[in-house]
């Protein structure tokens, strides 16, 4: 849908999780599935003020990108919230670059210790196997991953999905192994690797992850 930024008011997300909060008590937390809300500091803290104006006593999770500052998870906290599902990606700062992500090793390191000072647990999100990945970039994530000690972690081969950049690319130069995306799950809904490059292949990838996974856990 392009590049333009429309988001649910703050009263109007208030709303529907003091809904939640009284008609449907059985539900013990509300994640919010939205890739940007962390990205209006305005709007966090009006939904946090909002939640503890309305004295709703919920707990809730969200996504958060790796910058977020230590004041709003602070009243993020206070309002309830128990965890960030956190995109970190890469612990190469190149590889950050390719992706386009806009943000550092150096930012999500102190991101980090903001986190765990505010009190939030941290899910921890890796990709393997984005352009420009080599053997040595893949160790430097994984060592990354190990010395911010997430709470849980999540280490994902990277899938070219159409429309992206990253498709075309893979598509342009002879990188992408199939020709439909669902090809991408096996028979059981879990991940396969799609893509393989000249210096890091499909099985440089998924030894990676599987490596990572087992370094980590």
């Amino acid at each position: 849908m392009g590049r333009k930024y429309r988001a649910r008011s703050s009263e109007n997300v208030v709303d529907e999780l003091e809904y939640i909060s009284t008609e449907l008590p059985e539900v013990r937390e509300i994640f919010i599935e939205d890739d940007t809300f962390t990205a209006d500091k305005k709007r966090i803290l009006d939904v946090c003020n909002g939640i503890r104006e309305r004295g709703l006593d919920i707990t809730w999770s969200c996504n958060a990108r790796a910058n977020l500052d230590y004041e709003s998870m602070k009243a993020m906290k206070v309002a309830g919230c128990r965890l960030l599902d956190v995109g970190y990606e890469s612990g190469n700062d190149q590889i950050l670059k390719n992706m386009k992500k806009r943000i550092t090793t150096a930012e999500s390191r102190q991101f980090t210790k903001d986190a765990k000072k505010a009190g939030l647990m941290i899910l921890a999100d890796f990709i393997l196997g984005m352009p420009g990945e080599t053997k040595a970039t893949a160790e430097q994530t994984i060592r990354f991953a190990k010395e911010i000690k997430p709470n849980i972690v999540q280490f994902s081969v990277a899938t070219p999905i159409p429309g992206t950049e990253f498709h075309d690319i893979a598509s342009k130069n002879g990188y992408l192994l199939v020709d439909d995306i669902e090809k991408s799950l096996d028979s059981e809904g879990f991940q396969k690797c799609i893509i393989s490059y000249p210096d890091f292949t499909k099985e440089d990838i998924e030894y990676y992850v599987d490596k990572a996974l087992k370094a980590i856990t």
